[in-house]
Formats: structure tokens, C-alpha cells, sequence
């Protein structure tokens, strides 16, 4: 790869699980471009985990309950060359929540729930969400 500026997939997707089968592939093809990476296969499967998870809490938190069928992920993949990386940010308008508020899970205890969040901070660098009203924010990167 051997880009000067990032390049961009923009997808504005249903909240429906269904969709996100399109976000992973966007995910493996922009990651199939970079040469010399480590475990692409294992980096390829953690990064779509990821954005996964961060769906999964927007469709199943953020629009829970909500039916008028307008309901959207807007997601943003940018391939960035130097330093080189994957940023993947997400919108949506639902319901926000408070981050700090989500208890780290018991990682010696099952449980269903709760380890998304967890999940989503050990696979990614870096982990951002930002709740305004009407428009809350996740960026997922990850340095390749």
C-alpha cells in the first residue's frame, strides 16, 4: 500500500445484525491491500469482533425497543497511511449511555452479557465514545 491520503468506505446501514456481514467484508478488503502484516487472518477477525461488538451495543442498547424502522449505523472505515492504521467510526441516534458506568465483566464467572465494551478496548488501540443527543459516536482504531 502505498497511499498519501487515507482512503475512505463510507456505509450507512440498517440496525439490523443482519447488515453486518457488510462491515466485516469492507473491513478483510481494506485490510487485504496492506502488505507485511503479522497474522493478517487473526488481526482481520479481531478488528471485524470489534466493530461487531460496537454494532451489537447500537442495535441491541442504543435503538432497544425502538421500531420505527428508521433506525441507521453510519460507519466511516478509513485506511490511513502514516502512521498506518484502520480507524473505523460509528454513528447512530439512539439512546446514549455512560461508559464508566458498564462493570468491567468477571472474567473467572460465565456470564451472557457485558463483555463487549472489554472486548472492544483489548482488540482496538484505542477506544472512543462520544454520546451527544442525537448523534452518539464510537471510533475503533487499530495501528497495523
Amino acid at each position: 500500500m502505498s497511499l498519501q491520503h487515507p482512503e475512505v468506505v463510507r456505509l450507512d446501514l440498517p440496525a439490523r445484525y443482519t447488515y453486518l456481514h457488510i462491515l466485516s467484508d469492507c473491513i478483510a478488503d481494506m485490510l487485504r491491500q496492506i502488505d507485511g502484516i503479522e497474522d493478517h487472518e487473526m488481526l482481520t477477525y479481531n478488528m471485524q469482533l470489534a466493530a461487531h461488538e460496537a454494532c451489537t451495543n447500537i442495535v441491541g442498547h442504543a435503538y432497544a425497543g425502538s421500531q420505527s424502522g428508521n433506525e441507521r449505523i453510519v460507519i466511516s472505515l478509513a485506511l490511513f497511511p502514516h502512521p498506518r492504521r484502520l480507524q473505523i467510526e460509528l454513528r447512530d441516534t439512539g439512546r446514549s449511555f455512560d461508559p464508566e458506568e458498564v462493570p468491567t465483566p468477571t472474567l473467572d464467572q460465565a456470564q451472557v452479557h457485558g463483555y463487549g465494551l472489554f472486548l472492544m478496548r483489548n482488540l482496538m488501540d484505542s477506544v472512543t465514545y462520544t454520546p451527544q443527543p442525537g448523534d452518539n459516536h464510537w471510533c475503533l482504531v487499530k495501528h497495523l
